[in-house]
């Protein structure tokens, strides 16, 4: 399924492909790609420092927690994606955790890396540049959608940015996965999500929903 023109003027929540013309190097220069089964936790919030990866294969989810354990999601990852950034300098430690939702593959790098590939590709550095300016828009984006919108309107900008990045209806989250992602209370979720059943613009299928109905989604939406 093709997304929509209109959303490449949107951020995404999922990131994935923006280096694949740069595989080859990383493969030539990092260690070889090592598994990482699911539930992993390569970045850890405040502790992980200097190392970055690339991601050849598998999904993971980019999170921040509070003293209780409550998660906020900001954002997936998928094949082809550079992470653990926000660890570019060596004496900051990351300030996000990022978890293995699927098995993954990944190969770790410090920043001189990054100057050895931009020296051989200088295209590189204006695609990192391109990364960055994605990844900021996508937090502003998600910043001022919490600030100022109520739990319905969050959610359906969630699920329709998710579809239409992901190209797929299907969305394998549960609700309490789905409250992280839009700063909802699970019941707020689970009111939404029946009000939409019944709408006809999604169904649940267990641990998931599939959206049915992209054009009345939006209407929903904030943008």
């Amino acid at each position: 399924m093709a997304a929509p023109a209109e959303m490449k003027t949107y951020p995404s929540y999922l990131f994935h492909m923006d280096f694949v013309q740069y595989r080859p190097l990383f493969l030539a220069h990092c260690p070889p790609p090592m598994l990482m089964p699911k539930g992993s936790r390569i970045c850890k919030k405040g502790i992980t420092r200097e190392w970055m990866y690339y991601l050849y294969q598998g999904t993971l989810k980019v999170y921040t927690c509070n003293s209780h354990g409550g998660e906020r999601l900001l954002a997936f990852l998928g094949e082809d994606s550079l992470f653990g950034l926000d660890c570019l300098e060596a004496d900051k430690p990351s300030i996000v955790t990022i978890e293995c939702i699927t098995d993954a593959w990944v190969s770790p790098f410090k920043a001189d890396l990054l100057k050895t590939i931009m020296r051989e590709e200088p295209d590189f550095a204006y695609a990192l540049a391109l990364y960055y300016a994605k990844v900021m828009r996508q937090l502003c984006f998600d910043a001022e959608s919490q600030s100022i919108n109520d739990a319905k309107i969050r959610f359906s900008n969630f699920l329709y940015l998710y579809v239409t990045s992901n190209r797929s209806d299907t969305v394998p989250m549960s609700q309490q996965e789905l409250s992280s992602a839009t700063n909802c209370s699970r019941s707020s979720i689970c009111r939404i999500c029946n009000e939409f059943k019944s709408l006809g613009i999604l169904r649940t299928n267990g641990r998931g929903l599939t959206v049915l109905d992209q054009t009345r989604l939006k209407a929903f939406c904030g943008f």
